[in-house]
């Protein structure tokens, strides 16, 4: 099955072949629809309001299909969607594969909390900082030279 990584909201759900963003989203509980009027969308006709906007990136190609053309027009209600990028409409957006989302800002603030959890997925700099921790330790195990005397003042 294919994961749906919603990464403000730090939430990894999996969705069925062929469900939209906006489905996989409402079943789970993420609220992509922002702003004062959150209730204010296209219930029905999907592609018209504008509202659901996400940053989609597909982790293998195929995993979403091809912008459609309620997201290629010209005249938006609420701005326009740029031919190239990741800028998608969540109501048009078909999950095929794994995908990144990363929503809106604006959203509910989670609950405070004074915990934070690592992100588990690898990162370069992560390896990077073990390895500079790992060539501090190496220093410390070697035998450090002995300094020269000092010559005696005249």
């Amino acid at each position: 099955m294919p994961k749906v990584t919603f990464l403000n909201e730090q939430r990894t759900v999996e969705a069925r072949a062929g469900q939209t963003l906006l489905e996989v989203a409402d079943a789970n509980g993420v609220n992509l629809f922002r702003g004062l009027f959150q209730g204010l969308h296209c219930k029905r006709v999907h592609g018209w309001c504008n509202r659901c906007k996400v940053w989609a990136a597909p982790l293998a190609t195929g995993a979403l299909n091809e912008k459609t053309s309620a997201e290629k027009r010209r005249i938006r209600l609420n701005g326009t969607i740029p031919a190239v990028g990741t800028l998608r409409l969540a109501c048009q957006a078909v999950v095929n594969g794994d995908v990144e989302v990363r929503t809106r800002a604006g959203f509910m603030p989670p609950a405070p909390s004074l915990t934070w959890d690592a992100d588990p997925r690898p990162s370069k700099w992560r390896d990077r900082w073990e390895k500079r921790n790992d060539e501090a330790d190496d220093d410390e195990e070697k035998p450090k030279k002995k300094a020269a005397p000092a010559k005696a003042a005249e």
